[in-house]
């Protein structure tokens, strides 16, 4: 079985305008390296990622990383990687806000044929982050979804390739709001996203990116079934179960595609989405 860090190290073409569900996935993974706590990627110009691999004994680079997570394995994976090691990242930010709330990551990937890659991070280890997610399905948009539509515009505006924008989790949510307020986004790729209230989805909010979503869930996530989807969701396999599943780096991977999970979605996600739409019909109404 092969997983995100496997297949990093077993890339060998560069990444040239020719981005596959799997290296979408990579740099999604590599959003919750703080890469803003080093100058090179926070700045207009950036560096190479085998440059910011060099770091990866810095303890910032980690401040924010899930106990579950293998980032600093990945970065020296990507670092060592002929696909991703020429693969510039610029503009890095870290925003973490009590007032407002809000924890909001992202940076910009340009690889080696000029094609831009905007990825939003999903919720970090801060209290802030957790707390923040709660008002996904009672706020729209958050301080975090305006952040991401700014950034985006930003990152659109400096020019280059054609623009795919990534996310996981919260930051799957940030990408398909971004794309959605925004024409100049050839795709998004979101990995198990927090979704979106109903009236959100059902106003056609995101009809200007029909089409270009590739939207991916685990089926015994409990993040991705809590809110309504602006698209269908293909289901992946994860050596992990149940909520735990929702662990990118426990994904499996054919080849680059992501692998297909052919069973039933959880019953229990499903029932937890149900329950959450009742409660913010209750809030609503009261």
């Amino acid at each position: 079985m092969s997983a995100i860090i496997d297949y990093v190290r077993s890339a060998t073409t560069p990444l040239r305008s020719d981005l596959s569900p799997a290296d979408s996935l990579a740099l999604a993974c590599l959003t919750y390296v703080d890469c803003h706590a080093l100058p090179g990627p926070r700045s207009t110009h950036g560096c190479l990622l085998r440059d910011v691999a060099q770091a990866s004994s810095i303890p910032a680079l980690f401040r924010h990383s899930s106990v579950t997570h293998s980032d600093r394995a990945l970065l020296e994976a990507v670092g060592a990687s002929p696909r991703f090691r020429g693969v510039r990242v610029r503009d890095a930010v870290t925003k973490i806000s009590t007032r407002p709330l809000a924890q909001f990551g992202a940076l910009t990937f340009v690889d080696e044929a000029g094609a831009r890659f905007v990825v939003f991070r999903g919720t970090d280890t801060t209290a802030v982050g957790w707390a923040e997610d709660a008002r996904f399905g009672l706020e729209f948009p958050t301080i975090a979804q305006r952040w991401a539509a700014r950034y985006l515009d930003y990152a659109a505006g400096r020019g280059g390739g054609p623009l795919t924008v990534i996310g996981h989790s919260k930051g799957g949510n940030l990408a398909l709001y971004a794309a959605a307020s925004s024409p100049a986004v050839e795709g998004v790729y979101a990995f198990d996203p927090l979704g979106f209230p109903a009236s959100v989805v059902d106003d056609g909010f995101f009809r200007g990116i029909d089409g270009r979503m590739r939207i991916y869930v685990t089926d015994d996530s409990w993040v991705s079934p809590l809110l309504p989807l602006p698209a269908p969701a293909t289901a992946i396999a994860s050596t992990w179960p149940g909520p735990l599943s929702h662990n990118p780096y426990s994904w499996l991977i054919d080849g680059s595609s992501l692998r297909r999970d052919l069973r039933p979605p959880s019953r229990l996600g499903a029932a937890l989405g149900g329950l959450v739409g009742v409660l913010l019909r209750v809030r609503r109404r009261g």
